[in-house]
């Protein structure tokens, strides 16, 4: 079985403020580069660090940090926040609804996905796959 390469992290922390949501976006398309999966990836970044915002302590003054983990064929990238009480779960589909769809998008548009959380905040995580032969 070949090795696998992957890049060394890539993070930056980001202050618990709804501007820095661009921001987050920006550095995910700058860790990335040129990836066939680069606009999906962007997209559930902006989801995860809006929900961080929203549904934990990062929005109250607090701060949250994107770290990209990328290899061959698979990226794999973590938003950390400051923690909730809250399990992050996909919310039911609303088509009326003009919120609750992030979870709902990284579910879709993600290979797999994920969370933990200790003492120090929760992580949410999402992986993208793609074929190596694909066109970028």
């Amino acid at each position: 079985m070949p090795e696998t390469l992957i890049t060394r992290p890539r993070r930056r922390m980001f202050s618990g403020r709804a501007d820095q949501i661009a921001y987050a976006r920006d550095f995910t398309r700058r860790a990335l580069g040129a990836c066939p999966v680069l606009d999906e990836a962007v997209l559930l970044v902006s989801e995860l660090a809006t929900n961080a915002l929203e549904h934990t302590a990062t929005g109250d003054a607090g701060s949250f940090r994107v770290t990209v983990y990328q290899a061959e064929a698979a990226l794999l990238i973590a938003v950390k926040d400051d923690g909730s009480g809250k399990i992050p779960l996909p919310s039911p589909a609303d088509a009326l609804a003009e919120n609750g769809r992030g979870l709902a998008l990284v579910e879709l548009m993600a290979s797999r996905w994920g969370h933990c959380s200790d003492q120090h905040g929760r992580t949410v995580w999402f992986e993208l796959r793609w074929n190596r032969r694909q066109p970028i």
